[in-house]
């Protein structure tokens, strides 16, 4: 399968909604989508690419920049990663993640990271299979800052 990865766009939103829905399971309406885009394309920091096959888009990677305290160098974020269910195992994800360390390589970070629930056992396996470490836990309390 021939796989093209590009910068999302707002046209794609409708597609991307039933991603989303697969990776968080709470749905987002394509309008909530377009805003989301059209908020993190001003960032300067973010970068959300598509993978499109067979003309229509059947992955989506979410790209953040960030500069910490701790490092020298700034570290990409894989924040949202997600291949549709009726595609997996067909190497879009592992495209998806080349591509994502080649902006890594771009914006001069000196690692890509990303976290993942402790559940997605699956998608724990596929990182691991495509050359990322287990190396920490994290911590979450989204209640204090409501």
């Amino acid at each position: 399968m021939e796989v093209q990865i590009r910068d999302a766009i707002e046209s794609d939103a409708e597609a991307i909604s039933p991603l989303l829905l697969q990776l968080m399971r709470e749905p987002s309406t394509a309008e909530q989508i377009r805003a989301r885009l059209r908020r993190l394309g001003q960032t300067g920091v973010d970068r959300v690419l598509v993978a499109v096959a067979e003309g229509r888009v059947v992955g989506l990677a979410g790209l953040h920049v960030a500069w910490m305290v701790h490092v020298g160098r700034p570290t990409a974020r894989l924040m949202s990663l997600v291949v549709d269910e009726g595609c997996r195992g067909r190497g879009i994800g592992r495209c998806l993640v080349e591509a994502s360390c080649g902006q890594a390589r771009a914006w001069a970070c000196d690692r890509l990271e990303l976290t993942s629930r402790l559940t997605r056992t699956g998608a724990h396996s596929f990182y691991e299979s495509v050359g990322f470490e287990h190396t920490s836990k994290r911590f979450s309390d989204a209640a204090r800052v409501k």
